[in-house]
């Protein structure tokens, strides 16, 4: 007789990408994200993700905060955690939060119109 094959044994659940920042939030502590995930080369940011919207509907005491880092790609290279000591500017917009009823898409595509218009400030 053939041998059995053993049971497959099933993968463990995928950690939650947003856990760390979640407890970075939960801890009182600011984070810096770059919400479309990865950064591209078209000198503006991709389509942002839904992190950033799970971030913001379950803590909406948090001020976030556009920012617009010109030189992004030296002074945060694709990788690194900390940034590279180059000269950059750092441009603040005016916060930002969920509206009431507001939709995941739009505020996503809103907060990332945030971020845009603060690169010619």
């Amino acid at each position: 007789p053939a041998a059995a094959q053993p049971e497959p044994v099933p993968a463990p659940p995928a950690a939650d990408p947003l856990a760390p920042l979640i407890d970075a939030l939960r801890s009182g502590d600011s984070i810096i994200i770059f919400p479309e995930g990865t950064r591209g080369h078209t000198g503006e940011p991709q389509k942002f993700k839904s992190g950033l919207y799970a971030l913001a509907t379950m803590f909406p005491e948090v001020v976030l905060v556009p920012a617009w880092i010109d030189n992004v790609q030296r002074v945060m290279p694709k990788g690194e955690i900390v940034p590279v000591p180059i000269l950059c500017s750092v441009t603040f917009g005016a916060p930002i939060r969920v509206e009431e009823g507001e939709e995941r898409r739009p505020f996503l595509d809103r907060a990332r119109a945030a971020v845009i218009a603060l690169r010619d400030v």
